[in-house]
């Protein structure tokens, strides 16, 4: 093990308070920012089971789901927001913030130990108090990396989103946790009988009990992390290098613990948004990989250059024809797996950091495709450590081991530009996260006509900013695009803009659109149509036809 010197401690302590208080300055504005009606509203304002923080709401955060969601330690870590703060937004926005913060400065931790555990003794990064700046260096930069990126933004300025910055804030220490034990493992293995060393030796462990337990926090919080076995397992090919030493056996049963509470959190998450899931016939598998290869290459552009980052990425549904956009994607990640492939004696570092960016994003890839979503830059949040580390590794390589001084000076010069760009990228998106009309805005610039849903949204958002004439107008965009693409579940749209009609005084117009969504409604939605009806003939003075709904709503509930 590579020991440190004293000097080293108080360094890496002012770093990490460097990157938290940076963080926290770089995210500020997003405090000024409202709760949205998309998903916030459920989330927050509208879930009664929130509104109190007592042993019911433990019972029901625990035991049922909510939105589609089974996540119990971010419903309780919402209701004590709204213990605390009530519906203020500040509030919600300030926990997200601080909790981002603490997690860039857990990923500088968990970087330090990750390349020291990388500079074993007789590695080109020289003597010790070398390969310590070596360390602090590469760390840093990987953390500003994660924490001062765009594609940050929606992770936390959107505060429904509490679930991804909660899930890493307790699977950042877990990993911690696991690398800790995982260097110390051997010399405890080396007293202990060959059974127990090979199999049952990490189950005497705290340090590995402590990570056990913080990962099914991070599940509590939400299922992002579910391929973290697999992750531990290439952490240990790579920097760990314990697969040689501790044992394939021992190695691999030390991953079945982390592999149950996956497999359990993966079905409960799986039967939570099965109501959401996309039916095959929408979208089937050719499309589904077709879909997550583009979005894997799509996340490696905007992670470079992130300007036109999207809160919303429409799904194509079934695709017909294979363009080229999909081509040059699939070309470009097998040009990459190649290449790590080909260096991987020499630069093992590589193909560890592709596969952990891969496994980390294979549940949000789309497979069992749930919502509209083709992909999401919050699908990065997790994802994007093993990039940040690498990108932090190959800096600090070419500023402190490459000879003269003018190529160090260049390799930094272009370091900082590039994070202060991505830093004022960052500030600029949290304002596209104002409110809905800010953010629903944003997503028609970007690719104006393209989604129906886009406009409908911005329509709510102008009705809660009392604008219905502006509201109207998207719902016409709205409902244009949608009879333009086919679009099954035309109800939905008409009794948005037929809402709107109500709101301006304008019965007869409101009834029609009620009339229109009764044609392609079913269910429950009808009878909330039928109901909404009769109070549009009831506002116009019509009690026989207001009636007639009402009771045809009564039979058919």
């Amino acid at each position: 093990m590579i020991r440190t010197s004293p000097s080293v401690k108080p360094a890496g302590l002012a770093a990490f308070l460097a990157v938290v208080l940076l963080t926290l300055a770089l995210f500020a504005p997003a405090l000024r920012n409202d709760l949205l009606l998309w998903d916030d509203a459920g989330y927050i304002w509208q879930n009664p089971h929130i509104a109190r923080l007592d042993l019911h709401t433990v019972s029901w955060a625990f035991g049922e789901y909510w939105c589609n969601y089974w996540a119990p330690l971010t419903w309780l870590s919402l209701a004590l927001d709204r213990a605390i703060w009530g519906l203020d937004p500040v509030g919600y926005h300030l926990t997200n913030v601080v909790l981002h913060a603490l997690n860039a400065g857990m990923f500088l931790l968990l970087s330090l130990q990750l390349v020291r555990a990388h500079l074993a003794p007789g590695d080109s990064a020289g003597r010790d108090d070398r390969r310590e700046r070596f360390a602090l260096v590469g760390s840093v930069l990987a953390a500003l990396v994660f924490a001062l990126h765009p594609l940050r933004v929606e992770s936390v300025a959107w505060a429904t989103e509490r679930k991804d910055v909660l899930a890493l804030f307790f699977g950042l220490p877990a990993v911690m946790a696991y690398v800790r034990y995982a260097r110390s493992a051997a010399q405890r293995a080396e007293r202990q009988p060959r059974f127990a060393r090979a199999v049952l030796g990490f189950a005497a462990s705290p340090r590995y009990g402590v990570a056990l337990l913080l990962f099914c926090l991070s599940l509590l919080s939400k299922q992002l992390l579910v391929t973290l076995p697999a992750i531990l397992l290439i952490l240990d090919w790579f920097p760990l290098r314990r697969l040689r030493e501790a044992g394939a056996a021992r190695v691999l049963a030390e991953k079945v613990p982390f592999l149950i509470a996956s497999v359990l959190a993966t079905l409960i998450s799986v039967d939570a948004q099965r109501p959401q899931a996309m039916p095959l016939a929408q979208s089937g598998v050719a499309s589904r990989v077709l879909n997550a290869v583009r979005s894997v290459a799509s996340y490696l552009r905007l992670t470079a250059w992130p300007a036109d980052a999207s809160p919303f990425y429409l799904h194509p549904g079934n695709i017909a024809t294979i363009g080229p956009a999909y081509l040059a994607s699939a070309a470009v990640l097998v040009a990459i797996t190649a290449c790590c492939v080909a260096r991987v004696r020499r630069r093992p570092i590589l193909l560890a950091a592709w596969l952990s960016y891969l496994l980390a994003l294979v549940p949000v890839l789309g497979f069992t495709q749930v919502g509209p979503q083709a992909m999401a830059t919050r699908f990065t949040y997790f994802a994007s450590l093993p990039l940040a580390l690498l990108l932090g590794v190959a800096v600090a390589t070419a500023a402190l081991e490459r000879p003269g001084r003018w190529p160090s000076i260049l390799v930094a010069s272009a370091t900082a530009l590039w994070l202060v760009a991505i830093a004022s990228m960052t500030v600029r998106h949290l304002a596209f996260w104002k409110d809905d009309v800010t953010l629903w805005t944003r997503v028609i610039d970007l690719a104006p006509r393209a989604s129906g849903r886009a406009y409908l949204q911005r329509s709510d958002g102008w009705m809660r900013r009392g604008e219905p004439a502006r509201a109207l107008a998207d719902a016409n965009e709205a409902l244009a695009i949608a009879r333009a693409k086919g679009y099954q579940a035309l109800h939905e749209l008409y009794v948005t803009r037929a809402a709107i009609f109500a709101s301006m005084g304008l019965g007869r117009e409101a009834v029609a659109d009620y009339t229109s969504a009764l044609e392609s409604a079913a269910g429950p939605a009808r009878v909330a149509i039928l109901m909404d009806r009769g109070a549009a003939y009831r506002s116009l003075g019509e009690e026989a036809l207001a009636a007639a709904d009402l009771e045809a709503a009564a039979v058919q509930r």
